[in-house]
């Protein structure tokens, strides 16, 4: 188990004053259907992270989000996709992307805080091309940490599409907590761990550690709940450096349920089948029972081999956003700046899920967590990150 603080954290978060300017360039769940909205001919062209389009997250979701929106005007929508799993490396990045330039796409979608870079360089150097990118703000990633020119300020044409999912995952962190003590009270343990040190990741680690401190001091149990894996304060936990590694996710997992921990939330992308494979052995000789929160999808839906071990999904809303944004596109209606996905506004999204862990949550911490949710929508509970 790699225990950790890694460098490069990306900040993907706006400052509230931003978000309230920059929310106005996509409009989620809004489009029409073809007959009534005029589509130009769009080529949507996307590349895909590691793990590929088949990993069950955010991937995928992005994924699908470009096929719904083929599907409102397949007619005047086409799309093209690097279906191959990447390497993870700038240069490959570079090469995919110069790839659809040339190929004339019409949007060009990213997918991945580890592309940030490349986005940029091939947005400053591509002016008249529209790029969105998921998990990343429309602003310079820097150069080597240092904001030098062109390494500087926001482009026109990207559009960012971020999500603060530290939100749902506060409720996730929750839900674990009272599962924890109702299950093991003695000793009551939850756990998390993550692909990469990347906002993107911390920020569903940062509000899971803080909904299992809210539970702590509300409901006050005779043992507080311990997080393994995580602490928001000090930005310092596990992560196994890649989103395509099962065997160690399994390792990992392995260790935290021979700690104790009732609940493991993996926000690592496909990793998560190394938990979920992990907590299936684990429950078929052992009494006290672990259950997954799955990260980005629903669970139930994306994996639902597994549906009976997810005690519930803390999504973000990926194919919502790049639908819309293929849209826009395709209407002539392309703007830059940044989406911020909310539970709000629907880009954040926590789903309960409705297999046997999913039903082992009672009844009153089911209404707590929709108390919760209405206190996060209007603002009187707030979820710091990045250990503020």
């Amino acid at each position: 188990m790699i225990s950790i603080g890694r460098g490069r954290v990306g900040r993907i978060a706006l400052s509230a004053s931003a978000a309230c300017l920059l929310l106005t360039g996509l409009s989620i769940g809004a489009a029409g259907s073809a007959s009534a909205t005029t589509y130009k001919k769009t080529l949507a062209c996307e590349v895909t992270d590691t793990g590929g389009i088949n990993d069950r997250s955010f991937n995928a979701s992005a994924y699908l989000g470009l096929k719904e929106a083929v599907a409102v005007a397949p007619k005047q929508i086409k799309k093209e996709d690097q279906s191959t799993p990447s390497d993870g490396t700038e240069s490959t990045y570079e090469t995919e992307i110069a790839s659809f330039v040339s190929q004339h796409c019409s949007i060009i979608i990213t997918v991945g805080f580890l592309m940030s870079d490349a986005t940029w360089n091939s947005a400053q150097a591509n002016p008249k091309d529209h790029f969105a990118q998921v998990d990343n703000g429309n602003s310079s990633p820097g150069k080597d940490g240092v904001a030098v020119k062109p390494y500087t300020g926001t482009a026109k044409n990207i559009l960012g599409l971020t999500y603060e999912t530290q939100q749902d995952a506060f409720l996730g962190g929750y839900e674990a907590a009272a599962y924890a003590v109702a299950h093991n009270a003695a000793a009551p343990k939850v756990a998390t761990y993550g692909g990469e040190q990347f906002s993107s990741v911390t920020y569903y680690m940062d509000g899971f550690y803080d909904g299992v401190q809210y539970y702590n001091t509300k409901m006050k149990p005779k043992v507080p709940v311990a997080v393994l894996g995580w602490n928001e304060k000090t930005q310092k936990g596990t992560f196994i450096n890649s989103f395509t590694d099962e065997t160690t996710s399994a390792t990992d997992t392995t260790a935290f349920l021979g700690q104790g921990a009732t609940t493991i939330f993996p926000v690592a992308g496909s990793d998560g089948l190394g938990t979920t494979a992990a907590v299936t052995t684990w429950n078929k000789a052992h009494t006290l029972k672990a259950n997954v929160e799955w990260v980005d999808t629903d669970g139930c839906t994306n994996d639902p081999s597994n549906c009976n071990l997810f005690l519930n999904s803390v999504t973000k809303g990926v194919t919502a956003s790049v639908k819309a944004a293929v849209l826009e596109q395709a209407e002539g209606k392309f703007a830059g700046g940044d989406y911020i996905g909310t539970l709000k506004n629907g880009g954040a999204a926590f789903i309960q899920d409705h297999g046997t862990m999913g039903k082992a949550n009672s009844a009153a911490t089911i209404a707590e967590v929709a108390t919760l949710t209405k206190g996060i929508e209007n603002g009187s509970i707030k979820i710091p990150v990045g250990g503020k």
